[in-house]
């Protein structure tokens, strides 16, 4: 294990001993050089965040009649983040190039539970490697950007790139796990902008959730079969102002494919009042295995070869309130043992193997996404500055119920049922604007009687869940450090 340990290492310091030398080219003398200096500097953004995040989460165990900390700890972090200005390439004066770095690193001040928190770093290098003889999580850095960028912006049109490591941007069917920070790809990527249409197209060979400190290669499933790389192409096209198609594909060769088709619809009224409306269909297919019946191929996800998932959303905002309501329909075919019965949008199917570009997501812990399963979802916010002297602070709370789930090898049909309760406060202005500080309560019932992870394979049995965080940024600018005007 500590030869690719040290590979990566290695590979993350010529990363960043190349762009740190990029980043001290604008600095030579002399008098035309250091206007540009200065200018370059001028236009750098330098960013990040001071964090504080406690969680104690209970988890119901089946065999034991009781509850038990799954969660527990409190955890600080801190990012930082460059940002070039574009400079200009005299062989080429149309187009201009860039870097970006983001560094973030963690430390736990307290953990006496289980050590998978995705705060801090896991205590093993991958998804397909847990050790759960470890009991501790660890603190330490990590880079989650560091890419050039380049762009070619014409009249009527742009064209953008990125090489390094990066979190896609452009319409594509490739996205990143969020911790506190955002997980990387390491490869390519870039798109253009003509009018109402953008696309994008990425190639990726390496990955890293935020919770490890390393890249890894991707696999198919939980197994040891390696996949050299994923490719993603994607385009958007806005058909009015308010309504826009996204359509996109991607696949992980010889194991996964991906495909997404997206149409959203946003109106604003009057300033605090909007309405938006989306309707995203989201399919995967994995490859035939090789023999076709054997028992646990990694490559036969799904029954029939495939999985989809349809999601419709609706969001209506009135001063001072905001209303959702959301609804997934699942389709994930299981009729083998080793058939998942649950839908996965990413191209590795390891959780913090990939990621995808998949909007749901309703912070009421379980992914309601099991094989015929249909899940709603409503929630409701308020503002308080028309209560309170003192602007920035939001209440809301929120429910989920799903039913109809079926999997192989279990007789009873899921239901489960969740509930939230939110309070946040975010500085409106000032030194501290958009510092925030949030806590959140689920309370998560699973009505059926199978133990945690075993039946319905994503899911887990009843918990409650407490989180609190305080997040503070931080922008240097003019030799000030205040995100003021930020």
């Amino acid at each position: 294990m500590t030869r690719p340990r040290r590979a990566g290492r290695r590979r993350l310091a010529r990363l960043g001993a190349f762009l740190a030398c990029l980043a001290a080219m604008p600095t030579a003398q002399g008098g035309e050089e250091q206007d540009t200096a200065r200018t370059f500097w001028d236009a750098a953004e330098l960013s990040g965040n001071l964090m504080f995040f406690q969680r104690h989460r209970a988890r119901y165990r089946l065999q034991e009649g009781r509850f038990g900390n799954n969660l527990h700890h409190a955890t600080l972090q801190g990012s930082i983040d460059f940002r070039s200005p574009f400079l200009r390439l005299p062989s080429f004066p149309e187009a201009e190039i860039g870097w970006d770095l983001g560094l973030f690193a963690t430390r736990d001040l307290y953990q006496d539970a289980s050590p998978d928190h995705e705060i801090s770093f896991f205590p093993w290098s991958n998804p397909w490697s847990a050790d759960w003889s470890k009991t501790r999580a660890q603190s330490g850095a990590s880079l989650y950007r560091a890419h050039l960028k380049l762009q070619r912006a014409g009249e009527a049109s742009k064209l953008w790139g990125k090489l390094g490591y990066f979190q896609p941007s452009g319409p594509g069917i490739l996205g990143v796990n969020w911790a506190l920070t955002p997980g990387a790809y390491l490869g390519a990527e870039g798109g253009g902008d003509w009018g109402n249409l953008s696309f994008a197209t990425a190639y990726v060979t390496r990955y890293k959730a935020p919770w490890y400190r390393e890249t890894y290669g991707f696999r198919a499933g939980e197994a040891t079969e390696k996949i050299d790389h994923l490719w993603s192409l994607g385009a958007r096209y806005r058909v009015t102002p308010k309504f826009s198609v996204e359509a996109a594909y991607g696949e992980a060769p010889g194991f996964l494919r991906n495909a997404h088709l997206k149409f959203k619809y946003q109106r604003e009224e009057t300033p605090g009042k909007a309405l938006a409306l989306s309707y995203q269909f989201y399919a995967v297919g994995d490859r035939v295995s090789t023999p076709p019946d054997a028992a646990n191929a990694a490559n036969d996800l799904y029954a029939d070869h495939w999985a989809f998932q349809q999601y419709l959303a609706l969001r209506r905002t009135a001063a001072p309130y905001t209303l959702r309501t959301e609804f997934l329909l699942t389709r994930a075919p299981s009729r083998k043992p080793q058939h998942l019965g649950y839908f996965v949008y990413r191209l590795s199917s390891a959780y913090g193997g990939a990621n995808g570009a998949y909007e749901p997501w309703w912070d009421n812990r379980s992914d309601w996404n099991h094989n015929r399963e249909r899940a709603i979802f409503v929630s409701v916010s308020r503002t308080l500055d028309d209560w309170l002297p003192a602007p920035g602070f939001t209440i809301g709370a929120s429910a989920a119920h799903g039913w109809g789930g079926r999997v192989y090898g279990v007789r009873e049909r899921l239901k489960e049922r969740a509930w939230s309760l939110d309070f946040s406060y975010r500085v409106p202005s000032g030194p501290l604007k958009g510092a925030r500080l949030a806590l959140h309560y689920t309370h998560y019932d699973n009505k059926t009687h199978e133990p945690s992870w075993t039946g319905f394979k994503n899911l887990f049995q009843d918990e409650r869940d407490l989180k609190f965080s305080i997040i503070l940024p931080w922008c240097l600018a003019d030799g000030k450090l205040s995100c003021e005007g930020q």
